[in-house]
Order: structure tokens, then C-alpha cells, then sequence
């Protein structure tokens, strides 16, 4: 063996006596790659699959032929800890970056429409956590999901009929209004989950399409904003527990403050 390849192996051999299941750290605290699993993550997968035997599968069939959000399952999961802002943070902040594939796997066994009822709202609060400033995250990502006793859903609002993925062809336009410190919204957003029917929307439009997607912005519709309705509700041939449907925004004006990010 070539002299310099023997060195690689003793080094391969001592980076790899550094891990362990519980840590998987090299000698000089970096981490490296592994698909083992910690103690704590072993706790979460056997906790989710729990429920998604035990409250999931069971009520999987009622709801996806009713085509409904499954508002029942979703307050059992609130009570137990799963839908919340702070099992999501949790799961979100997991240094290997496993703990939402971990959860979500074990939910979507369950069934994919009512794991998809149940996740669908962390995308909305994704979105504010990656783009709002602090005082909007902790004043609109708990709104998100309510309370055991009575959970909200939210909603990111993004694609459109006629742009699909393509974000730099969006044409949903913001225009601040700045006599009364307003932005008003205009435009429609399609394959919406919660659309419509969600506690919170966040929705990306264009103001400045010059710039096209580097001229886009997220902004926060409150509950109850005039303007905003449901559009479509979509059937589909699968995740049918999970509502999936327009959200059409008409002259919806909303306070200054919710541009996530704030003006400048």
C-alpha cells in the first residue's frame, strides 16, 4: 500500500473511533454524517409512531373519504404535545437534521392526508421564522396553532395558476399604501394547504416586478382580513384529509407592520 494511502486509512480510522450513536463528533467537536440515531431521537420516533398507530390509521379512512381537515385528530395531537410551535421548533432545530424527517415519516405511516393536516401549518410558521423579525415571530408563529382547546391551522401562500414553481412569473402585487401605512393585495394563490380556511396566511407577492423574484416579498394576513377568500377547494386522488385550495386576494389591505422583515 502506498505510503500516503496508508496515512488516509489511520487518519479514516481515528475520525471514525470518534463517533458514537449519542454525539458523532470528531476528536476536534465537528460533527460528521450518521443515520444512526441518538436516545432522544429513538424516544421521538417511537412517541409519533405511537400515536399515528393508536389515533391516526384508525381515523384515516372516515377522513379521507369525507374530504375534510381532520380537526378532531389535529386537537389530539395539540393535547399530546405534536402540534404545537414548540415540538416543531424542536424537531426544526435538531443539529443532525433529522428530527422532521423522524416525526414525519411516523406521521405520514399513520396516513398522508391527516399527516399532512398536521405538518401543513410549519411551512406557514417556516416561513415567518426565516423571514420575520423577532417581535413577528413570537406575535404571529404561536397564533399558527392555537391552543389544544381550540387549534388554528395556518397557511403559506405561494404558487400561482399561472406560475406554478416559477416564483420570478408571479403576479400577485403588493402596493404600499403610504398615507395609512398599508399594503394592499392583489392576485390569486393556488395548491394552497389550509387555504382559505386557515387562522393566518402568509403569502409572497411581487412589489417590485422589475426585479423579479429579488423584488418579492412575504407578508402576514391576519385573521378575519376583508378581502381574502377561499377559491377552489381541489379533489384529489390521494392526501384527500388534507385541504388543499385557492386563496383569492381582493384589494385585501393589511398594516404595515406585516411585511415580514419590516420595510427596510
Amino acid at each position: 500500500m502506498p505510503e500516503a494511502a496508508a496515512v488516509a486509512e489511520v487518519d479514516a480510522d481515528e475520525v471514525l473511533s470518534e463517533v458514537t450513536g449519542d454525539g458523532a463528533e470528531t476528536a476536534q467537536g465537528e460533527p460528521v454524517f450518521t443515520l444512526e440515531l441518538n436516545q432522544d431521537q429513538k424516544d421521538i420516533r417511537e412517541w409519533v409512531h405511537g400515536f399515528a398507530e393508536g389515533v391516526v390509521r384508525p381515523a384515516a379512512s372516515e377522513w379521507d373519504e369525507r374530504e375534510e381537515t381532520p380537526w378532531p385528530v389535529i386537537q389530539e395531537a395539540a393535547k399530546v404535545g405534536i402540534y404545537s410551535l414548540d415540538f416543531f421548533a424542536a424537531q426544526q432545530f435538531d443539529p443532525t437534521g433529522l428530527g422532521i424527517p423522524i416525526a414525519m415519516e411516523e406521521l405520514f405511516w399513520g396516513d398522508a392526508g391527516i399527516g399532512l393536516a398536521i405538518v401543513g401549518s410549519a411551512l406557514a410558521a417556516v416561513g415567518v421564522v426565516a423571514n420575520g423579525t423577532p417581535e413577528q415571530v413570537g406575535l404571529w408563529a404561536p397564533q399558527m396553532f392555537g391552543t389544544p382547546d381550540d387549534v388554528k391551522v395556518a397557511a403559506f401562500c405561494s404558487s400561482e395558476p399561472d406560475a406554478g414553481s416559477d416564483v420570478a412569473a408571479m403576479r400577485t402585487r403588493a402596493v404600499y399604501d403610504e398615507a395609512k401605512d398599508e399594503w394592499v393585495l392583489n392576485g390569486t394563490k393556488t395548491w394552497a394547504t389550509n387555504g382559505g380556511i386557515a387562522h393566518v396566511h402568509v403569502v409572497v407577492a411581487s412589489v417590485d416586478p422589475a426585479l423579479g423574484a429579488r423584488g418579492q416579498a412575504s407578508f402576514i394576513v391576519p385573521p378575519a382580513t376583508p378581502g381574502l377568500s377561499q377559491g377552489q377547494k381541489f379533489k384529489k386522488h390521494g392526501i384527500r384529509a388534507s385541504h388543499t385550495a385557492e386563496v383569492v386576494l381582493d384589494n385585501v389591505r393589511v398594516p404595515g407592520d406585516c411585511l415580514l422583515g419590516g420595510k427596510d
